[in-house]
C-alpha cells in the first residue's frame, strides 16, 4: 500500500505556507459550525456524513469529473477518506460537544510527530535537530494546553480530550499515504473530491450498519443552513488542502495542526464564550515556537 516511498518531496514554497494557514484557519471554523448544529439536534456523525458528501460534490460538480482514472485512485480515495475525513472527522465531533471547539482544536496540532516518525521511517526526511525540537515542543505546547491542572479543562473532559487521541493517530497516517501512495498522473482536483466522496461512502456505510440512518434526517432549518455553509467551506478547505500536499511534505502539511489549535481556541471564545486562562495561552505560545524552529531555514 505504500510502495510508492520513493516519491520525490518538494521544498515548501511562499504558496505552501500561505496554504498552511489558509486550510488550518478553515478546519479550526469547522469546529464550531459542528457544535452549532449539534447543539441544535444533528449527531456528530451525520454531520460529518453531510460535511463530506456535501463539500464532495461541489468539488466533482466543479472541477472533479475526469473520463480517466489513474490505476489506484479507487484505493486511494478510500484510505484518504477513512483517514482523513471518517475516523478523525467523526471523533472530532462526537469530542467536540463534551469539551468545546476551543480545545478540540487542539488534538490536530498533535499528529506532527508521529508524521516526522513515519516519515523518516519510510525515509521522506532526514532526522534535523531544530525540526524535532520544534515539533516535540509544538506538542509539548498541546499537552500543557489539555492538561487537567490548566484553566478551562476540568477532570471530566480528560477521557473525551484521549478518546480524541485518535484523530491525530489517523491524519498522521494519512499525512504519509496521500503522498507517497499519489496515483501517478492524477491532479490535486481529482483526488480531493474522490478524498470526500470516499469518507462519506465509509460515514455512510457505518451509519447504516449499526442502524443510525434515521439520525441523517434534519431537525431544522437552522441545521440545513449551517449545512450549506460547511459543505462550500469543505470543498474550500479540500482543494487547498490537497494542492499544499502537492507542494510540501507529509511532516510540513501535518503542522497545518499548529494553525488550527491557536485559531479554534479564538473562535471557539468567539463563537461560544469559552475562556482559557493563561496557562492555556502559555501553551499556544510554546505550539508557535515550535513551528518557528520546525520549519527554520539557513
Amino acid at each position: 500500500m505504500l510502495a510508492n516511498a520513493a516519491v520525490p518531496i518538494p521544498r515548501p514554497d511562499p504558496v505552501a505556507y500561505l496554504l498552511l494557514l489558509m486550510v488550518g484557519g478553515m478546519i479550526a471554523l469547522t469546529l464550531p459550525l459542528a457544535k452549532l448544529a449539534m447543539t441544535a439536534g444533528l449527531s456528530p456523525l451525520a454531520y460529518a456524513f453531510w460535511q463530506a458528501l456535501g463539500g464532495g460534490v461541489l468539488l466533482w460538480l466543479w472541477n472533479g469529473r475526469s473520463a480517466t482514472r489513474p490505476p489506484g485512485t479507487w484505493r486511494y480515495w478510500l484510505v484518504s477518506g477513512l483517514t482523513a475525513i471518517a475516523i478523525p472527522n467523526a471523533l472530532a465531533f462526537i469530542v467536540v460537544g463534551h469539551v468545546g471547539s476551543g480545545l478540540t482544536a487542539t488534538l490536530y496540532a498533535l499528529p506532527s510527530l508521529a508524521t516526522y516518525a513515519l516519515s523518516l521511517l519510510l525515509r521522506l526526511e532526514r532526522l534535523r535537530a531544530l525540526r524535532t525540537v520544534g515539533l516535540l515542543l509544538g506538542v509539548a505546547g498541546c499537552i500543557r494546553i489539555m492538561s487537567p491542572d490548566t484553566d478551562g479543562v476540568g477532570s471530566d473532559d480528560l477521557p473525551w480530550l484521549l478518546l480524541g487521541l485518535l484523530v491525530p493517530l489517523s491524519l498522521a497516517f494519512g499525512n504519509v499515504y496521500r503522498t507517497v501512495a499519489w496515483p501517478q498522473g492524477a491532479s490535486a482536483r481529482q483526488l480531493a473530491p474522490g478524498m470526500l466522496l470516499g469518507g462519506a461512502l465509509v460515514l455512510g456505510v457505518g451509519l447504516l450498519v449499526t442502524g443510525r440512518v434515521s439520525t441523517l434526517w434534519l431537525p431544522s432549518l437552522e441545521v440545513g443552513a449551517i449545512l450549506v455553509v460547511q459543505a462550500v467551506l469543505a470543498a474550500l478547505t479540500y482543494r487547498a488542502f490537497f494542492e499544499l500536499q502537492r507542494r510540501s511534505s507529509p511532516v510540513f502539511l501535518s503542522q497545518i495542526g499548529f494553525v488550527i489549535a491557536p485559531a479554534g481556541l479564538v473562535l471557539g471564545m468567539l463563537f461560544f464564550d469559552e475562556q482559557f486562562g493563561a496557562a492555556v495561552w502559555l501553551g499556544v505560545g510554546i505550539v508557535l515556537l515550535g513551528v518557528l524552529l520546525a520549519n527554520w531555514k539557513k
